[in-house]
């Protein structure tokens, strides 16, 4: 990813997340006009919240049919059992194409592969949204639609700062149409976030590493909001940068490869494998203090071993001649040898008896 984005292009991304902030061209009847978009406040989420329930509702007196009604009518007709079958294969064909990938290192052999991807997952979105669209008139659907409306218009602002539409009542009676459905796409993309390549790329970058291990030092903020107001892309890009800033601190013995650290799937195997050794060695060294510095216990070195008259090797052990405390009831427990003259004569006993 590094290759296709410029140093200006990554610093645009990465002020966008820092700051919850991106400049979007939208379409308008006059033309192009810009807007800035901005993930909303956490009252104003909860607000479309409000607004989603109460569409519901009214969506409920319409009687409108839910989700469970349409699936249910899907099964009982047998609709759309060749897209999920198409799907499927899809899926298979993109895992088979990213283990070729993963062994493919010649860049300009892996770019007819990532290609393939691309196409491949283009091809599964569309018959999701073929599926989806015979949601289009349910209550759930009408409930969202509303509850994107009214997070489009919190999250749109003018250039100069102010929101885009002075209420969601102006917004809502806006009659330029195309700069509605423009910006609501827009929005939607945008709420949506960054994709997790991208993240991790910015997470690892010198723009952002810089930031983040100088607010680790000072215990400086690294964004202009309170941590209650973190938007999804922000609390992404802080899991992803502790991940990465333990993998700089591992031993210099044990840390993978620079070009490692830049593959996202190189370094998920590398580290699977890691925590797994790290597993292991720690359950080895957990069985050995168990055992006293032997190594593994066996039935032979474990000190709660009980050797019955029995045992081939009864007569062949040596026993001390002291008194023990017992877990059971009785306060001591007396332990001969079993070579020992008390203890022949008590066998010659029993013999008799």
């Amino acid at each position: 990813m590094s290759e296709e984005l410029s140093f200006q292009e990554v610093e645009e991304l990465l002020e966008g997340v820092i700051n919850n902030k991106k400049l979007t061209e939208i379409q308008t009847l006059e033309g192009l006009e810009y807007v800035v978009f901005s993930h909303p406040s956490a009252q104003e989420i909860l607000a479309s919240r409000y607004t989603r329930r109460t569409a519901l509702i009214e969506a409920a007196k319409e009687e409108l049919p839910s989700r469970e009604d349409i699936d249910r009518v899907i099964e009982e007709r047998g609709i759309g059992g060749e897209d999920k079958k198409k799907i499927g294969d899809l899926e298979n064909q993109i895992k088979a194409q990213d283990r070729l990938l993963s062994l493919t290192k010649i860049e300009a052999r892996r770019k007819p592969i990532l290609e393939n991807i691309s196409r491949m997952n283009e091809e599964i979105e569309e018959l999701q949204a073929k599926n989806e669209s015979m949601y289009a008139l349910t209550q759930e659907f009408r409930a969202d639609e509303e509850a994107l409306l009214y997070l489009s218009w919190a999250g749109a602002y003018k250039i100069t700062g102010e929101k885009y539409w002075p209420s969601f009542e102006a917004f809502e009676k806006d009659t330029d149409l195309i700069r509605r459905s423009s910006l609501v796409q827009g929005f939607a993309l945008f709420n949506r976030g960054l994709d997790i390549t991208q993240i991790r790329f910015l997470a690892r970058h010198v723009l952002w590493r810089i930031r983040y291990t100088a607010g680790l030092k000072i215990g400086g903020p690294l964004f202009p909001q309170g941590l209650c107001d973190l938007t999804t892309d922000q609390q992404s890009l802080l899991y992803w940068s502790n991940y990465y800033q333990s993998i700089y601190e591992m031993m210099p013995d044990e840390q993978p490869d620079q070009d490692i650290i830049d593959d996202d799937k190189e370094l998920d195997a590398y580290m699977e494998s890691y925590f797994k050794r790290r597993e292991q060695e720690g359950n080895d060294g957990r069985l050995k203090r168990r055992s006293g510095g032997k190594g593994k216990l066996s039935a032979e070195s474990s000190a709660e071993v009980i050797v019955t008259t029995n045992h081939p090797d009864y007569l062949k052990m040596s026993y001390s001649e002291e008194r023990i405390k017992s877990s059971e009831e009785a306060s001591e427990v007396e332990v001969i040898s079993p070579t020992s003259k008390r203890a022949r004569n008590r066998r010659g006993a029993s013999k008799n008896r």
